[in-house]
């Protein structure tokens, strides 16, 4: 791979990588957002479109380690490249109206290719950023997702109502494969002197290695807990909101699309990552004090939930920023993307069950306790592993 300039960034380059993410994400954002119009035109059941949802994302909580040990022996732009061409393919298959139990299979395939470009990627970035713009970089990057929502929340139902559902999956289709077009144009091929393939046999220990190594796990283990936490904050709050139910629900994922691309701003120019993701763990603590004694009094919570989901916001962006300040290297790096990926995963999987549970037994304040628990797990565990990984080896 060739070496970024020491002195000036590609932006350009820099964000059609991220563009690549937002496509990418939008595997996720389509079907949520176009949910009952997949459900009316199979007549499926919501427990099966639930899994026709969240089939994309068990694949990466499954293989997303695995992805990333192999990245380098594949190279990053080649993994990219068939992240995004599989992708649109499988877009333009869906669009065909495919059966049921097929649409499922092209969800499953659609993990792989998103599971491909989360770790390809941002490991791009940081490869084609300079050091001191790659704080900032990775900032960007982390938005991917919340621009993915936002985007298709605006000009979904505007797709939906001139072109059907069909429509919708093709704009998709092509947009991932204009992306993929622009990576050839623009990314640099792969270097030839690529790593050698990991042996099958060794990949359960290899992946335990990777959680054994603080550059690598810490990143994955902190985005756990923003995970964990933001999705179910952008679901369960409007709900508590009473009159500002509506305007949050619009207002929120932008606010935490700030909190992500700020964090990468501070990282660079104000706070060193591993003193900003303290920091945003112990915001988020107090705002979630807060929002409970909002409740509590009966006062309007609007104000500090959009507070406490900026910091949320911060949060994740930082967790990313922690990727490049702990190591330089790229096959590094690319595990530990591989572990964001899975390690997210697992936290928008289990985080929404928890928070309902939550409020089921507790109500309204239940929303309060899985914040606190989580940012602080996310505060200490932040801060043993920075300390230990500042040891002398």
């Amino acid at each position: 791979m060739l070496n970024p300039p020491l002195l000036s960034t590609p932006w350009p380059r820099v964000i059609t990588l991220w563009l690549c993410g937002v496509l990418a994400a939008m595997q996720f954002s389509k079907v949520s957002f176009a949910f009952q119009a997949l459900q009316a035109a199979y007549g499926a059941s919501p427990q099966a479109m639930g899994w026709i949802l969240s089939t994309v994302g068990m694949v990466g909580l499954v293989f997303g380690v695995t992805v990333g040990l192999c990245a380098p022996a594949i190279g990053y732009r080649r993994l990219l490249l068939a992240g995004m061409g599989l992708g649109a393919l499988l877009a333009l298959l869906q669009s065909l109206a495919p059966p049921f139990p097929l649409l499922w299979l092209t969800r499953l395939f659609e993990g792989v290719s998103q599971l491909a470009v989360v770790v390809a990627a941002p490991t791009l970035v940081m490869q084609h950023s300079a050091p001191r713009h790659r704080s900032i970089a990775m900032g960007l990057w982390s938005t991917f997702v919340g621009v993915a929502f936002a985007l298709t929340a605006a000009g979904g139902g505007w797709v939906l109502a001139q072109f059907q559902l069909r429509g919708l999956l093709l704009v998709h289709a092509l947009g991932m494969a204009l992306m993929c077009v622009a990576v050839l144009a623009m990314v640099p091929r792969d270097g030839a002197a690529a790593q050698p393939w990991p042996a099958f046999a060794s990949l359960p220990q290899l992946h335990l290695r990777i959680y054994r190594q603080w550059a690598t796990a810490l990143p994955g283990c902190c985005f756990f807990f923003y995970t964990a936490t933001a999705i179910a904050l952008l679901t369960f709050i409007p709900q508590q909101a009473g009159a500002d139910r509506r305007g949050l629900a619009v207002v929120l994922p932008l606010v935490s699309i700030c909190g992500t691309f700020s964090a990468g701003w501070l990282a660079q120019s104000v706070l060193r990552p591993s003193l900003l993701v303290r920091l945003a763990f112990a915001g988020v603590a107090v705002a979630g004090l807060a929002l409970g004694a909002c409740m509590a009094t009966a006062v309007p919570i609007a104000p500090v939930a959009l507070l406490l989901i900026y910091l949320v916001g911060l949060a994740g962006g930082s967790s990313f920023a922690l990727i490049p300040y702990l190591s330089d290297a790229p096959p590094v790096q690319a595990r530990a993307t591989g572990a964001v990926a899975q390690m997210g995963n697992l936290g928008s999987t289990l985080g929404p069950p928890v928070f309902a549970y939550a409020i089921v037994a507790l109500g309204g304040l239940g929303l309060v306790l899985p914040v606190l628990v989580f940012a602080l797990l996310g505060l200490s565990l932040a801060t043993w592993g920075l300390g230990r990984h500042a040891r002398p080896a």
